[in-house]
């Protein structure tokens, strides 16, 4: 089971903390955490990380051009 892609804007407070407790559950007790949890924590993981790996915008040159002469 597949669990709908809620939304493509920053993560809020709430799906913030959601993550944060997923994590921990993940890594001290995965055991305990269902498939359909274990998916939404990879679509908050994936929410997160948007936008984070864009290049920079380039850099302004501005007086330091070089001579023609």
């Amino acid at each position: 089971m597949t669990l709908p892609k809620t939304s493509t804007e920053v993560l809020s407070q709430e799906e913030w903390d959601e993550l944060v407790a997923l994590k921990e559950a993940i890594t001290y007790a995965p055991q305990t955490v269902s498939a359909e949890k274990m998916e939404k924590f990879a679509e908050l993981m994936v929410r997160s990380l948007e936008g984070k790996s864009d290049p920079l915008p380039p850099k302004s040159w501005r007086g330091s051009k070089l001579s023609d002469s």
